[in-house]
């Protein structure tokens, strides 16, 4: 899933050594009237694109059918030139908007159902691999030719190449944990990506404030725990744990609610909130018991669904979970007796 905008920079119709400006007041009308355009959502950049591109039809068909509502920006940034001329701005505007729709849309790509066996080949394959190979053609050109450097080409060349750079790092930041090659650095991204050599890019790393969003917000996609199992052997299960070993507070929790939880399709579709009744030992215990048949049910998603809530009301996240994994004091008759309830209703 590469960037047609950001590829036709270079190899297609919109090649800067190509195209002439000759209606200046046209082209800075243009430009301003861009300028003026809202940007919150991803059809807001493709609006703008389609400004900048009227001339260009064709390049407006590669824009997908998503449509995002709330943008993330990029997470790295580097050193961009300064446009000082018309054309120059009007490359600075789609190389802009392409950025930004093109990263949004890569996050949401709707064919990665399971990151480990989808990401290394929609990520890594897809999007990272070409563009490195765009932004070492642009660095091969820019420090082998002799380009006069206030040459519309020279800066556009130059702003694409950075612009690509902050666009992979940005990319693999979201998705490394599944990524085989991942580069820390751009010395590293240099070294093996580049052919020739360059003057050291500035890469700097953004402080993103985290909005509250659901668990599936990254990809897109509809988010459960995987269910594997008899709704009615979980229904009783879930019975005799509030009974037993009062699994709820069902004053806060109904046992239903809980069973609507683990049961549904995806949990983002209602404002779910379990209130544990146990203590947050006996509560990890039991979480990792219901692991064997929810298979998603990990202590990273526990945490980030945001879902659950302990017997003192603290908000139960991953290192909650794990400190309590580590440093559990249940009693080996306590876990017998949870074993026993999950064994006799074959859970």
């Amino acid at each position: 899933m590469n960037s047609k905008i950001l590829n036709s920079i270079y190899y297609g119709e919109l090649k800067p050594w190509l195209i002439t400006f000759d209606n200046e007041r046209g082209l800075k009308e243009t430009i301003r009237a861009v300028s003026k355009m809202p940007f919150a959502s991803i059809s807001d950049y493709e609006n703008r694109l389609k400004v900048l591109l009227q001339k260009l039809p064709s390049l407006q068909h590669s824009f997908s059918a998503l449509q995002l509502q709330i943008l993330q920006p990029l997470h790295y940034s580097t050193s961009l030139p300064e446009p000082s001329t018309l054309p120059q701005h009007f490359y600075k505007a789609i190389i802009e908007a392409e950025k930004i729709r093109y990263y949004n849309e890569t996050l949401a790509n709707p064919f990665i159902k399971d990151n480990a066996l989808d990401v290394p080949y929609q990520i890594g394959e897809k999007s990272l691999k070409g563009i490195a190979i765009l932004a070492n053609e642009l660095n091969n050109v820019l420090v082998q030719k002799d380009i006069d450097n206030t040459d519309l080409t020279y800066f556009t060349l130059l702003y694409l190449r950075n612009s690509l750079i902050e666009l992979f790092f940005s990319i693999q930041e979201k998705f490394k944990e599944h990524l085989s090659n991942v580069y820390d650095s751009f010395a590293d991204f240099a070294l093996y990506c580049l052919d020739e050599n360059t003057l050291q890019i500035e890469l700097t790393q953004k402080v993103i404030q985290k909005e509250t969003t659901s668990i599936a917000s990254s990809n897109n996609e509809a988010f459960n725990f995987g269910f594997k199992g008899d709704v009615d052997k979980l229904k009783n299960l879930i019975k005799v744990l509030c009974v037993h070993k009062n699994l709820l507070n069902e004053q806060l929790t109904s046992q239903e609610h809980l069973f609507e939880l683990l049961t549904t399709k995806d949990i983002n579709t209602k404002n779910y909130q379990i209130h544990f009744g146990c203590n947050t030992n006996l509560m990890t215990y039991i979480l990792i018991s219901f692991k064997k048949n929810f298979p998603k049910m990990t202590f990273a998603n526990i945490g980030r669904s945001e879902i659950f809530i302990t017997d003192n009301n603290t908000l139960v996240k991953a290192s909650l979970l794990s400190n309590s994994k580590s440093n559990n004091d249940l009693s080996k008759q306590t876990k017998a007796e949870i074993d026993k309830i999950f064994k006799e209703n074959d859970m």
